[in-house]
């Protein structure tokens, strides 16, 4: 059996056409599946009885185990059980006022090895299905509906770097965008990503007008090199020439995540280059508190005084700054600590 979660719109109507079916009904079947919840063909009412016989001897819906886990501050973990038995973790982050976000994962473990992520230290595993990415995002948005009518953000921030497996994250991402589907618009859709330069490249042309996140973490390709093993590869002045052109949603700036480790990337100096390097391009600066998973790893997170100086002399240079405030801490839940530990 064929899963339906694989199949883009324009996919499912070429596929519709095959089994003698109406090209329509992939438009239908996408409204039923995506937008309205159903999970058995043999509930959707207005198809014929012989289609929906079609139907569910050709393709499957498929379910996943989950456990999910609750921080005090209202974030919630989900712990999604692989029919291979690996796991990946999404994570619901209420950001108030009815509004969600939902981080997503795209690979089981990292092939990065970023030393400020407890995922990269799983190593690498398997890049996730297209199904697999989708049901992160159709299940949660499902329990979101039941106590508000707000399409979430998403966000591809939680296990593995999504342009690794670029063919399935952007399919999935079709979908989620498709108005037939998930009908998440793609100014709510943000992709972060390490600096996979050709991958960048190729996501201007298939991909444009999302809303792009750069982990950048250091100014200099020294201190780069240490964080981020794949700056060796793509360096900094690389990476920056790849995404000044690249095509934003308007009114959206590229936006370039800097995590705040203590005496190491939160020094006047590091303020300097900084300002240097980003001063010529249209963007916005997250200054996101380290989140120490592994207590050995000799990396601290900069106090809040620091984070607060250092956005502050930021600003003071016409810099746009956001710091972002951690949650699902306590649970394992926040930026870096996804490790997907069966229970």
């Amino acid at each position: 059996m064929e899963n339906f979660l694989d199949f883009t719109l324009t996919e499912l109507e070429e596929r519709m056409l095959n089994l003698n079916l109406e090209k329509y009904r992939a438009k239908q079947l996408f409204s039923f599946v995506y937008n309205k919840g159903f999970d058995d063909f043999s509930n959707i009412s207005v198809l014929k009885k012989s289609d929906r016989n079609i139907l569910n001897e050709k393709f499957l819906i498929p379910k996943l185990e989950y456990t999910t886990i609750k921080d005090k501050d209202g974030t919630i973990k989900f712990l999604f059980k692989l029919q291979d038995n690996c796991a990946v973790e999404s994570v619901l982050i209420p950001m108030g006022e009815g509004k969600n976000t939902v981080c997503v994962s795209t690979q089981v473990g990292c092939k990065m090895n970023c030393k400020f992520c407890a995922t990269g230290k799983l190593g690498f595993t398997r890049n996730l299905k297209i199904w697999e990415i989708i049901y992160q995002v159709r299940h949660i948005y499902n329990v979101i509906k039941k106590n508000t009518t707000k399409a979430p953000n998403i966000v591809f921030m939680g296990m593995g770097e999504p342009l690794d497996n670029y063919d399935n994250t952007i399919k999935a991402i079709l979908i989620i965008n498709n108005e037939y589907g998930l009908s998440i618009s793609r100014r709510r859709i943000t992709l972060s990503t390490c600096g996979l330069v050709p991958q960048i490249e190729q996501l201007k042309k298939d991909l444009p007008f999302i809303n792009l996140a750069i982990s950048l973490n250091a100014a200099d390709n020294f201190k780069r090199n240490f964080l981020m093993p794949i700056n060796t590869t793509y360096p900094i002045e690389e990476l920056l020439e790849c995404v000044k052109d690249f095509p934003l949603p308007e009114r959206k700036r590229l936006t370039f995540e800097y995590i705040m480790i203590k005496g190491f990337n939160d020094k006047q100096e590091d303020i300097n280059n900084l300002i240097k390097l980003l001063k010529s391009l249209k963007c916005k600066i997250n200054l996101i508190p380290f989140n120490q998973y592994n207590k050995n790893d000799n990396l601290f997170t900069s106090d809040n005084q620091t984070i607060e100086r250092f956005a502050e002399t930021l600003r003071n240079k016409n810099m746009f700054v956001t710091v972002r405030k951690s949650k699902g801490e306590s649970i394992n839940a926040a930026c870096g600590m996804l490790v997907a530990a069966m229970r």
